[in-house]
């Protein structure tokens, strides 16, 4: 999607910016072990820019590159839908720009992550109905108020802020020096998706980019098998809570659909599988408190390591003993309360962990 001279704004943009440096990137042998596998890297998000999620990572790029031209004065208000993480970087950017941030969820939306981004100064406003109709309410919204929408779901006549926040996603990938066979990474509406899966496509050809995304809310599985984007129906009753959309983003979508190479709809026990693994790691593997979103990849690979019925899709991406997968960890512990449900640790081992 994007070009060589794109890659080099974005550089040239972290570059200056020393202070946001770069997340870890954490080995796990034990688990490689475990899986049959040769190698498996954690790219570790749950710390992203004092946040817990990657999401500041587009979303300041863009926010920033939007000021610079003079399209977000101080005062102005941003608007964006959010299941929890996007939402809170919005917030934090918009506070840092001086702009006002609405940050608009789902009613059953976790009161944890309300706060959260509460607590970065927006107002919340709650929209019955999911992720989506959020969306469709914030558009009416700013289209009566003169406010900026920054989302990372893209529409008709919307595309250029979702394309500014994919493009600062690609530089999770410039971040990581060591080489790697496959990439697992969340699916959701398709932005990081696309961000990653565009930077392997220039710079990591040979690299296989597998998505993941809950089996109630698979648009993107259901949109790769329509070759067109395609919604989902029926309830979005998953633990992924960030990766609950009936819609892919038609921009990314049209991006991947040439660049992801396996598309893997997972059940809410693989990802509840992944934070006990993270939360309980094998003997000389670090522990990482991350959520059911943030887990969702890992547990992707999991299923194509543990289910037979899967034996297919790690033959098709060649997964074996000298193999070495990346997974994205893109968030850390955003519901507490579930969190401990899984992994049977109380709360506050995670918020100590993640500094919190």
């Amino acid at each position: 999607m994007f070009t060589a001279d794109e890659y080099q704004e974005v550089r040239a943009f972290f570059t200056a910016r020393p202070h946001l440096s770069p997340t870890p990137l954490l080995d796990l042998p034990g688990l490689a072990g475990r899986l049959g596998v040769g190698r498996v890297m954690i790219k570790d998000e749950t710390g992203r820019f004092g946040l817990n999620a990657f999401k500041l990572l587009g979303d300041r790029f863009a926010m920033e590159t939007l000021a610079a031209e003079g399209a977000l004065p101080p005062g102005h208000t941003v608007v964006c839908a959010s299941e929890g993480n996007h939402g809170r970087a919005v917030a934090r950017a918009a506070r840092d720009a001086g702009c006002h941030a609405r940050v608009y969820m789902a009613a059953d939306a976790a009161q944890a992550r309300v706060d959260a981004i509460a607590g970065e100064g927006a107002t919340v406003v709650r929209v019955d109905g999911s992720y989506d109709d959020a969306v469709r309410r914030l558009s009416a919204d700013a289209a009566a108020h003169g406010w900026t929408i920054v989302s990372d779901t893209s529409w008709d006549g919307y595309e250029r802020i979702p394309r500014l926040i994919m493009l600062g996603y690609t530089h999770m990938m410039a971040e990581v020096t060591e080489a790697s066979d496959a990439v697992f990474v969340q699916g959701g509406v398709g932005g990081l998706l696309c961000g990653i899966a565009s930077w392997c496509a220039c710079h990591a050809p040979e690299r296989a980019v597998v998505s993941v995304e809950p089996t109630t809310a698979a648009c993107l599985l259901a949109s790769a098998r329509a070759g067109r984007p395609t919604a989902v129906t029926g309830a979005l009753a998953t633990t992924m809570a960030g990766l609950r959309n009936r819609e892919v983003s038609p921009l990314a979508f049209h991006s991947v659909r040439r660049t992801v190479a396996a598309y893997l709809a997972i059940d809410d026990v693989w990802a509840n599988d992944a934070m006990r693994t993270l939360a309980d790691p094998a003997a000389g593997d670090p522990m990482l408190a991350a959520g059911a979103s943030g887990s969702a990849a890992l547990g992707g690979l999991l299923a194509v390591c543990g289910d037979p019925a899967m034996q297919p899709v790690r033959e098709r991406l060649g997964l074996g003993p000298t193999s070495r997968v990346l997974v994205i960890v893109s968030e850390g512990v955003t519901d507490p309360a579930l969190w401990s449900e899984v992994t049977g640790k109380p709360v506050g081992h995670s918020a100590e962990r993640d500094g919190r």
